[in-house]
């Protein structure tokens, strides 16, 4: 393999000399992914309510870190920890999980009516759904959070908080408006029309990259039959272009298409492709995937194999600063380069991330800290103008770079049993493959089912 030694060019801001890093070389990588990790750490303590998340608004009603992107966040320390081996942030960041799941094994307190309607929609809850998903494949499916700290119903295994959230956003899907898909909010009473009714295509995406990690993982029918059902839904709606553009969702009042585009659609689905080649071998998958990819290029990276191109995120329709829409896609890649069986798409992979880490990592310093200072009052920053978003990039590409030069791509063994198991708090494993009548793909308490029922209402 040829050496690509890069020595990266100074940043503006920045006073300490660049770092140089071989980016085919694992253990390189390794090693500055481990450094990068601590900035990504630093500025969270003082910047929570104590809830596992980010300070999303400040009290001038400007946005810092939102919900969601929290949920990304602690992905991208699973993440690390799963192409790395290294667990000295688990305690760290399983606290933050902790806090973040309660005592009823979701992200939402129970499916909280006050909850489903504030904030944490079906998209919300699905990047943190994902994030205990690397949780379950670095750790096995019976490894539970917080094992430094146990404490009566609130030590769910990672695997329960992801298929719990598989389920609440099953609980969307509705076939009565456009024939199919998951209503983008949990409520068809709170706010405007516009959102009640729309359909939107991240939702759908998150939840196939979802079950198709979960099939990939257990081997469960029903993962399978709704991704493809997802998928099949994605195809006639017209939401999933005959030249694989996905666009942002439907009005499904009219079956209307909102054409907007945004690269992290496909990098989820380019990682659910990618699962699903990988489980079945059915070549109908990879060759979509492929597919996919070819859409990629041609919409979000630029003439020299960067991925740094949002067309509908452009200018000041768009004041984060990374917009974070390539976190996905990054991980996406991973997953394509792990499993794709062509060599030419591997190369053409590793190409982008490389090309996309030569750009980036020249804003940061000999001790991979990358964040800028910018003004005062920017938008999606510290209240000091401090950019933390740059480290969740850095650190987002180290991962992909892992994973190109050999790391672990996702999946455990089924039924991996890594770490402490207890069951308490957490809700039942999907039914074994067994088909066993006393297991069942959600279990629910007697509060829990009294909220299902009125969420099926509305």
């Amino acid at each position: 393999m040829h050496s690509l030694l890069l020595t990266l060019l100074a940043g503006t801001c920045l006073a300490q000399q660049q770092p140089q890093l071989d980016l085919t070389n694992e253990d390189a990588i390794l090693k500055a992914a481990k450094a990068a990790v601590w900035p990504l750490r630093m500025f969270f303590d003082e910047n929570t309510h104590s809830n596992g998340a980010w300070i999303e608004q400040w009290d001038d009603g400007s946005w810092n870190v939102q919900w969601h992107e929290s949920g990304e966040y602690w992905s991208l320390f699973y993440e690390y920890m799963l192409h790395s081996g290294d667990a000295s942030y688990l305690d760290w960041v399983d606290k933050n999980m902790q806090l973040s799941a309660g005592s009823h094994a979701d992200f939402l307190d129970g499916m909280n009516p006050f909850l489903e309607t504030a904030g944490r929609w079906n998209d919300d809850i699905g990047w943190w759904g994902i994030a205990t998903m690397a949780a379950t494949e670095a750790f096995g499916k019976s490894a539970i959070v917080a094992k430094n700290n146990l404490q009566q119903d609130f030590n769910p295994t990672y695997f329960d908080l992801t298929n719990n959230t598989f389920e609440e956003i099953w609980m969307g899907w509705n076939t009565t408006f456009c024939n199919g898909g998951i209503w983008w909010s949990r409520s068809r009473t709170v706010g405007t029309d516009a959102q009640k009714f729309y359909k939107s295509t991240i939702t759908n995406v998150e939840e196939m990259e979802l079950g198709a990690r979960l099939f990939a993982l257990t081997g469960v029918a029903v993962y399978k039959e709704r991704v493809d059902e997802i998928y099949a839904w994605l195809k006639s709606s017209g939401l999933l272009a005959a030249d694989f553009t996905l666009y942002d969702g439907l009005d499904s009042r009219d079956c209307s298409i909102n054409s907007a585009v945004y690269s992290y659609h496909a990098g989820c689905l380019l990682a659910a492709l990618s699962f699903m080649y990988q489980s079945t071998k059915n070549t109908a998958y990879i060759n979509d995937a492929h597919k996919l990819f070819d859409a990629i290029k041609r919409q979000f990276v630029d003439s020299n194999s960067i991925l740094s191109i949002e067309p509908s995120c452009a200018g000041t329709t768009c004041q984060k600063s990374p917009h974070g829409y390539s976190w996905a896609v990054y991980r996406g890649l991973g997953n394509l380069f792990a499993y794709s069986p062509d060599a030419a798409v591997k190369s053409s992979v590793s190409s982008i991330i490389r090309a996309s880490a030569a750009k980036n990592f020249a804003g940061c310093d000999s001790n991979w800290y990358c964040i800028r200072n910018m003004p005062v009052g920017t938008a999606f920053t510290l209240q000091n103008g401090t950019n933390v978003r740059d480290q969740f990039e850095t650190v987002a590409i180290l991962n992909a770079l892992s994973v190109v030069n050999g790391g672990a791509a996702a999946v455990a063994a089924p039924g991996a049993t890594q770490g402490v198991s207890n069951d308490k708090g957490s809700s039942a494993a999907v039914a074994s493959q067994t088909g066993s009548s006393k297991s069942a793909a959600f279990k629910f308490n007697a509060a829990f089912l009294l909220q299902v029922v009125v969420y099926l209402l509305v």
